[in-house]
């Protein structure tokens, strides 16, 4: 009996023991506990669950003390805190502060520590209001600011002839200051999110207009002594830009492209391999006799009626101031006297070649029509000639002009690499080139013609054509 008793005391005893000490740990652990802010406690979105009073009025301070990083566009501007005059009032934020540490002291305190260790209890999340004071008017101040450095007006593009270059056109921006005060403000007072995007309203650049390159070409030839005709033709858009375009040249070489197209369209059957041997050939070699061989073959073996047909093939596409006359090389002892719209100018004039004419305008959209068909885009060979001449072919006649060994002047003062297919020509008077070049802002036709009255010195043909070329290529890839 009395070893039953002394049992149920000693286990009595140890239950005792059990619940003294573990009530005196709980009690250490309220005491620690109630010097530091619950887990989940945020001010100004930063977290201070853990710390000390001090602590966490310190790691504001020291988050509100950092600058502000604000984005305008791709611009970078740091705001730093006192430009607005902002300011943390820390005996303010200090009593938020005890209104969560004094819950947790005295007998309730110690009650609801116990409960929530026992029951194992999330403390909820709480926000302590951080209390500050800001200049709304510096807040303005700082965003009128960064409107006055930042903001532009669209500016349409401006040619910058001196250089061989364009100022490209630009887009205009403005800062929506109502919409991105209250952002400034909200980064502001954020402890964490110390970066904020400006709200922007853009407007497009105006469009670039042809005009604008037709101005930078004159204002580079105002010195020149000739007659300059250009033509330039955006393949992507079609816009176009004209300088003497349907003044009337000597055709020269320039016209072996309507000859090796004709020879297409009067051939539903790809030419056999010694009529492509003669094409090739003939569009570079200084002797005219495979282009003679050629209009002969036209002509059903007479070369005068085979420049007959190719001035025939030239009408169909519309273009009625491109015409040969004859073989190439054989002059008559009257020459023929032809009446084209382009000849029949009496503002300016060239003295062209009685035999063989062309205009910058017309020998260029032959040019483009190749470029067209070979793309499978269309265009005029296309339309007017399904059958008779294919893609393939026209690819063919770009591959020839793309292998011309000759360095196109047109190039001269182009970007290493750039792709170009062309065909240059000279006479004593009149000096030539047409081109396809293909940049990254955009294929495009470019045909010149300099023309000078009885001699065309070459040490000023050669810069004037690099220049063409130049001002022609950073017009559509201006940011180059």
């Amino acid at each position: 009996m009395r070893e039953r008793k002394s049992n149920a005391g000693g286990l009595l005893f140890a239950l005792l023991a059990f619940l003294i000490l573990f009530g005196v740990w709980l009690y250490a652990g309220w005491q620690s506990a109630r010097k530091v802010l619950p887990a989940g406690v945020t001010m100004a979105g930063l977290p201070v669950g853990g710390m000390t009073r001090e602590q966490a009025l310190e790691a504001v301070v020291q988050a509100f003390a950092s600058p502000v990083t604000v984005y305008y566009d791709q611009e970078t501007i740091l705001l730093v805190p006192e430009m607005v005059d902002l300011a943390l009032d820390r005996e303010a934020t200090a009593a938020n502060l005890d209104q969560i540490l004094i819950p947790q002291s005295g007998p309730r305190g110690f009650i609801a520590y116990v409960l929530d260790r026992l029951l194992r209890r999330q403390t909820s999340p709480q926000e302590i209001k951080v209390v500050f004071s800001y200049s709304r008017e510096r807040v303005d101040t700082f965003l009128q600011r960064v409107a006055r450095q930042y903001d532009r007006e669209s500016l349409a593009p401006v040619a910058l002839p001196e250089v061989g270059s364009f100022r490209p056109a630009q887009a205009g921006r403005q800062l929506d200051l109502e919409a991105s005060r209250p952002l400034l403000i909200e980064a502001l007072l954020s402890a964490t999110r110390r970066e904020v995007s400006l709200v922007i309203h853009t407007e497009s650049a105006p469009a670039t207009s042809a005009l604008i390159l037709q101005q930078a070409l004159a204002g580079r030839l105002a010195d020149f002594t000739g007659v300059a005709g250009i033509f330039v033709k955006d393949l992507q858009t079609g816009q176009e830009t004209c300088l003497n375009c349907e003044t009337a040249f000597s055709g020269l070489g320039t016209v072996k492209l309507a000859l090796l197209t004709a020879v297409y369209a009067a051939n539903p059957a790809l030419p056999d391999a010694p009529t492509l041997t003669l094409m090739s050939t003939a569009l570079t070699e200084t002797e005219p006799t495979a282009t003679n061989t050629l209009l002969a073959q036209l002509g059903a073996g007479d070369s005068t009626q085979g420049a007959e047909a190719v001035t025939a093939f030239l009408k169909s596409l519309g273009l009625n101031s491109t015409f040969l006359a004859g073989p190439y090389g054989v002059q008559r002892e009257t020459p023929p006297s032809i009446v084209t719209p382009a000849n029949s100018r009496t503002d300016l004039t060239t003295q062209p070649d009685p035999y063989l004419q062309t205009t910058p305008m017309e020998i260029g959209l032959l040019l483009e029509g190749i470029y067209q068909c070979a793309r499978h885009n269309g265009g005029t060979l296309q339309l007017l000639y399904p059958q008779q001449i294919t893609p393939e072919e026209c690819q063919t006649l770009l591959t020839w002009l793309s292998a011309n060994q000759t360095r196109p002047l047109l190039q001269a003062e182009l970007p290493a690499g750039t792709q170009v297919a062309y065909l240059h020509s000279w006479g004593n008077s009149t000096h030539a080139e047409v081109a396809l070049i293909f940049s990254p802002g955009g294929d495009f036709v470019l045909t010149a013609f300099l023309y000078q009255p009885q001699w065309l010195v070459w040490e000023e043909a050669a810069p004037t054509f690099a220049a063409i070329g130049k001002l022609s290529y950073r017009f559509f890839n201006p940011e180059e």
